[in-house]
């Protein structure tokens, strides 16, 4: 199952995919419980985000023949499906792009932070400026918490799991390997905004096959980028979470980006970026320019 969010003539609303098709799940949840909720934040802190209840209440919408009640006409158009209380992102964790960027395989995960104000979601646009040099795109597998997670075991990292999605972490390139080459962190040249594209929607764990191998492909105006494989990844989600964990308390809604494989390459306005994860769906951005910055109110206002 997946789960995304739609914005409705009364604003933003939960939808997930019944599989005949996506239904205003907020509204059959007030329905059926008597509880508003309209976020994913919210419904994650309900504990119900897990595929035994949606199954459960689609299963119960089905008997009682209320389900097209409750349907979307045609497919919706999505919306940033979550603001992660915090992004965890890994550095290296594909063989290929450590070689790629002049790296050795990592031996432990190489772990840095994404501002979650950067997050958009698909179909909004990579915002880029000329002084922010070269852009790049990264395409990765994300992670979303679902419970409070504090040193879990390997074994136990997917009870910690609420689903996936997709995250292109957009990188200003020259900034961030300027700021390396005087000793400083990466977080700038990763934070910008807009640079954390996600979405477009979350697949639920049952939508994604266990151990995670899945295929990423990234496409630049149609053009093959990237292609590898989360079978391929050096450490994966179950030793990611648990060596995240060890250090960091992961809470619910927070966002673990998994690193990004081999063929990592420049991005311009005018470009549209698309990252296709089976099981996840396509999320598609395109890149423009801001040409100049607007300080407050436009000069004519001032000048009168």
């Amino acid at each position: 199952m997946r789960i995304g969010i739609v914005m409705a003539l009364n604003g933003p609303v939960i939808a997930l995919d019944a599989g005949e098709g996506w239904i205003d799940f907020s509204r059959a949840y007030e329905a059926y419980t008597g509880e508003h909720v309209v976020s994913l934040q919210e419904l994650i802190a309900t504990d119900r985000m897990t595929p035994g209840f949606f199954h459960e209440l689609v299963s119960l919408m089905t008997r009682e023949r209320t389900l097209e009640r409750f349907l979307f006409p045609g497919e919706p158009r999505f919306e940033l499906p979550l603001r992660p209380g915090k992004v965890i992102a890994l550095g290296r964790n594909y063989t290929a792009h450590a070689a790629e960027s002049g790296h050795d395989t990592p031996e432990e995960p190489i772990l840095f932070c994404k501002s979650s104000s950067a997050c958009i979601g698909d179909g909004q646009p990579i915002v880029v400026r000329a002084f922010y040099g070269r852009v790049e795109h990264e395409a990765e597998l994300a992670v979303v918490i679902g419970r409070r997670c504090k040193e879990a075991a390997e074994e136990e990292a997917g009870d910690y799991i609420a689903g996936y999605s997709i995250l292109n972490d957009v990188t200003a390139r020259e900034m961030q390997q300027a700021d390396i080459a005087k000793g400083l962190p990466w977080y700038r040249s990763k934070s910008i905004d807009t640079f954390g594209p996600l979405g477009p929607v979350i697949a639920l764990v049952d939508a994604i096959p266990e151990p995670v191998a899945v295929d990423i492909e990234l496409r630049v105006n149609g053009e093959v980028r990237q292609r590898g494989n989360t079978a391929d990844m050096v450490f994966s989600v179950p030793a990611i979470i648990a060596a995240v964990s060890r250090l960091i308390t992961l809470e619910p809604g927070d966002v673990v980006a998994t690193g990004t494989p081999a063929g990592v390459g420049p991005i311009g306005p005018g470009d549209t970026v698309e990252i296709t994860i089976p099981g996840i769906g396509t999320l598609r951005n395109p890149v423009v320019e801001e040409r100049r910055r607007r300080y407050g109110v436009a000069r004519s206002q001032v000048e009168a």
